[in-house]
């Protein structure tokens, strides 16, 4: 979780602020993919898919460099993007920009499993306006929005080889993680200690048993985000 000062107003689940920014979510995504796909050639797509993708980007960095120079003292794990949706939000411009399929094969897995359910079960503290509270919408529905992005308008599709991909590539980064977490006492991806509000990790117990649990919650969410593009290629086939 984003650690932040205590608020005078706590964010709740599936009140009206929730429903608004999963709807505005929702609606800018089918825009911006409405969009481009009535775009004439591959370049404006791309070019398209890059100025959404810098969106939250920018709002990232922007907030990051706010916290360090008008915070005091500033929280390190609030200004270094190695929670795994904070990075990939830098990676998006990328592979938009430069139509990576690879990059796609990575991202899709973890933004779908990850950031979906980041924002049924939000695990924030602040409310709008609070910068906090803005940046972890943004960037949790841009990355959804930008996958999609990638599958409606550029016509890309994970395989199985892809869920192979994705799984050594997440558990790489893992590994990077835990080194860093150890190095500047940081909690990225939750590494150390559990959020503080309700997810599936809780299913696991305490540490170290979530962390052995969530390889085998991934695995099976992996799984799952594979079944709507075989149940595709078999009405294809059919």
């Amino acid at each position: 979780m984003e650690p932040q000062t205590a608020p005078e107003l706590s964010f709740v689940w599936y009140e009206m602020e929730h429903w608004l920014w999963l709807i505005a979510g929702a609606t800018s995504t089918f825009l911006w993919i409405r969009i481009g796909k009535a775009q004439r050639n591959d370049q404006k797509q791309q070019q398209l898919g890059l100025i959404m993708s810098l969106i939250p980007a920018i709002l990232w960095i922007g907030i990051a460099l706010y916290m360090v120079f008008y915070d005091d003292p500033f929280d390190i794990g609030l200004v270094l993007p190695f929670h795994v949706c904070y990075f990939l939000n830098l990676l998006m411009p990328f592979m938009l920009w430069r139509r990576s399929y690879f990059l796609f094969e990575i991202s899709y897995f973890m933004v779908m499993g990850g950031c979906i359910q980041a924002l049924i079960t939000p695990d924030i503290l602040t409310t709008f306006p609070d910068y906090i509270n803005i940046r972890y919408f943004v960037v949790h529905i841009c990355l959804v929005q930008s996958v999609l992005y990638a599958i409606f308008v550029f016509g890309f599709r994970p395989t199985w080889k892809s869920f192979g991909k994705s799984l050594l590539w997440t558990n790489i980064y893992l590994l990077f993680v835990i080194c860093l977490n150890a190095l500047l006492g940081t909690n990225f991806m939750y590494l150390k200690e559990k959020p503080t509000t309700t997810t599936m990790l809780d299913l696991f117990g305490e540490w170290p048993w979530y962390i052995i649990g969530g390889e085998f919650l991934a695995f099976a969410i992996f799984s799952l985000l594979m079944l709507p593009f075989m149940f595709s290629r078999k009405k294809e086939s059919g």
